[in-house]
C-alpha cells in the first residue's frame, strides 16, 4: 500500500469552504482557471446520510427548512462521527468534505455514483417522529431535505465544479429498489441534478426528459474533448428493483435499456466517447455468492451430509437483465472508455464483456462505514485518449478512536499506477491486473486489502472465499462465473 502522507483535518478546514445553507460560512472561490483535459477529479459513492443519527433533532429538522438544517444539525453536542456499523451522520459528511478538499482544492469534476439517503431511512424517519407515521407528504418532505442538505452542501464545497450524479438504490421516496419512472422522486430531484452541473455544458431539456423518466441523462465530459458521460440507472435492472409505486403495465427496464442503446448509438454516430456512471455494479455478487456457499456448508454439514461442490451464483441483476447489458456494452465497446459505479461500498475493479469487448468498470468505496470499510473517496486523472490514467484511494485512518471533525485523519491508501503498474486503467491492463491477483498470492492479499479499505479483518472476503470474489471479476454471466468457480474434472 503506498502511504504518502497523513494530513490532520483541523476545523477550520471542515468549515471555510463549505458555504452551507444558513450555516454562514465563506464560500470556497472557485478556480478561474479552465480545467486541462488531465486535471484531477474526484469520485464519490454510497454517503448514505442520515440526519437522524442525533433523533433529539428530528422535530426541529421537520419543522426547518432545508437551509437551516447546517445550523440545527450542527448543535448535537460533541461533533462525533458515526462509527463503523452505521451510516453517515453530519460529520462524516463534514470530514469527508473536508478531506476531499484537503486532497484536491479545485478538482476538474466531481463524479458521484449515487445512494444520497441511509438505510432504512423511512423506518428511521418514523422511529424518531411516529407520529408522522403514514404520513407520505412529511415523509417525502423530509427525503427531499435530506438530499437536498448533502447535494448543496457538496455543491458549495466545490463551488462551479461540475458534480454528476447518478441514482442510487436508496434514492426514492418509495423505498429501497423503488424508484418510480416518471415519478415525484425524479421529478423533485431534477433542480438539485442540474444545478449541480456548475460550468459544464447540458442540453437541459435533454436532461429533465430523460432524468423524470428514468433517472438517465447525457452530458458532455466536462474537460475531455469528444467525450460524453451517460448517467445510467442500473437499479432498475436489479434483481431487487421492484416498481411499487409505478403504473402497472410499466416496464422500467425496457425503457431503460432502449434509453441507453440509443443514447451510445448517437455517440458513435457523432464520432464520441464514453464514460458510464452509474450506482449497481454490473456482473455477480460476490460477497451474495460467498454467503450462500457458506450457508450451503453449514446446512450439510448439519445433515449430516458432505458440502456441495458448487451453488448456483447471485447475480446483481434480474434474471435476464445481465446478458442483455452485456450485448448493449459489447455492441458498443470500442467507444465505452470505463464504467464507474459503487454500491458494494468495496474498493473493486471489474473487467465487463468477453475478451476483445470488455469494459472496464472501476467501483468507488463508500463514504458510510456502515459496512465495516473506511470512510473513502478516490482522486482520479484521465488519460489523453479518454482513458482513466489513474486512480488513487483515500480513507479515513482513525474512524476507530471516535474522532470529531475536527480530530478526523485522511490519507492515500494506494494509487492504481504504483499498486499494480498500470499507466492507464483499459480494458487490457484489467485482464492483467486480475490474471496477476490470481496468480499471485502477494497480489491476492493486497486486493483483500485493498477490497476492505485497509480493514481485512472486517471484511467478508477471507483468504478461504477469496476465490468466489475473484470469479466474479470478469466473469459476469451465471456460465462464465460458474466455469470459473465450479471446475469440472
Amino acid at each position: 500500500m503506498v502511504k504518502v502522507r497523513t494530513w490532520l483535518i483541523m476545523a477550520l478546514a471542515a468549515l471555510v469552504g463549505l458555504s452551507l445553507p444558513g450555516a454562514g460560512a465563506q464560500a470556497a472561490q472557485p478556480s478561474t482557471t479552465a480545467p486541462s483535459a488531465e486535471a484531477p477529479f474526484l469520485v464519490i459513492s454510497d454517503l448514505h446520510f442520515n440526519p437522524l443519527d442525533d433523533a433529539s433533532l428530528a422535530a426541529r429538522l421537520d419543522a426547518a427548512p432545508a437551509k437551516d438544517w447546517p445550523a440545527i444539525l450542527d448543535g448535537t453536542a460533541g461533533h462525533r462521527l458515526s462509527s463503523f456499523g452505521r451510516d453517515s451522520n453530519w460529520f462524516v459528511l463534514h470530514a469527508a468534505f473536508a478531506g476531499m478538499r484537503q486532497a484536491q482544492p479545485h478538482p476538474a469534476y466531481v463524479l458521484h455514483t449515487g445512494d444520497m439517503l441511509a438505510h432504512d431511512f423511512r423506518e428511521t424517519y418514523e422511529a424518531a417522529l411516529p407520529a408522522r407515521k403514514g404520513d407520505e407528504a412529511a415523509y417525502r418532505a423530509f427525503a427531499l431535505k435530506t438530499v437536498t442538505t448533502l447535494m448543496e452542501t457538496l455543491r458549495h464545497t466545490f463551488p462551479g465544479v461540475p458534480v454528476l450524479t447518478a441514482l442510487g438504490n436508496n434514492d426514492s421516496y418509495c423505498g429501497d429498489y423503488a424508484v418510480e419512472p416518471n415519478g415525484l422522486f425524479l421529478d423533485d430531484t431534477l433542480p438539485l441534478v442540474t444545478a449541480s452541473f456548475g460550468r459544464a455544458r447540458a442540453d437541459r431539456a435533454g436532461v429533465g426528459r430523460d432524468w423524470r423518466q428514468a433517472g438517465n441523462y447525457v452530458i458532455p465530459h466536462p474537460t475531455l474533448k469528444g467525450v460524453r458521460i451517460l448517467s445510467f440507472d442500473t437499479v432498475m435492472l436489479t434483481r431487487k428493483y421492484k416498481n411499487s409505486c409505478g403504473q402497472p403495465g410499466d416496464t422500467p427496464q425496457d425503457t431503460t435499456l432502449s434509453w441507453l442503446h440509443q443514447a451510445l448509438a448517437r455517440a458513435r454516430a457523432d464520432g464520441a466517447s464514453v464514460w458510464l456512471i452509474t450506482h449497481v455494479v454490473p456482473g455477480i455478487d460476490g460477497f451474495a455468492t460467498a454467503n450462500a456457499w457458506a450457508k450451503a456448508a453449514r446446512d450439510a454439514s448439519a445433515a449430516g451430509q458432505a458440502a456441495p461442490a458448487c451453488t448456483a451464483p447471485v447475480e446483481l441483476m434480474a434474471p435476464g437483465m445481465e446478458p442483455r447489458l452485456e450485448r448493449e456494452l459489447a455492441e458498443f465497446h470500442d467507444i465505452i472508455k470505463v464504467m464507474f459505479a459503487g454500491h458494494i461500498h468495496m474498493d473493486d475493479l471489474r473487467l465487463i464483456g468477453a475478451p476483445g469487448a470488455g469494459v472496464p468498470v472501476l467501483v468507488t468505496p463508500a463514504v458510510s462505514p456502515v459496512y465495516q470499510q473506511s470512510p473513502s473517496f478516490k482522486l482520479g486523472r484521465a488519460a489523453p485518449d479518454g482513458s482513466v490514467a489513474s486512480l488513487t484511494t483515500y480513507y479515513m485512518t482513525n474512524l476507530s478512536d471516535e474522532p470529531s471533525v475536527e480530530t478526523a485523519r485522511w490519507a492515500p491508501e494506494y494509487d492504481t499506477a504504483q499498486a499494480w503498474g498500470a499507466n492507464r486503467l483499459t480494458p487490457d491492463t484489467l485482464r492483467g491486473i486480475i490474471a496477476r491477483i490470481r496468480d499471485s498470492a502477494p497480489a491476492r492479499a493486497q486486493y483483500r486489502r485493498i477490497y476492505s479499505v485497509a480493514r481485512p479483518q472486517a471484511s467478508a472476503m477471507t483468504p478461504d472465499n477469496q476465490p468466489l470474489y475473484l470469479c466474479a471479476l470478469d466473469n459476469g454471466l451465471v456460465d462464465a462465473y460458474t466455469r470459473c468457480a465450479c471446475p469440472g474434472p
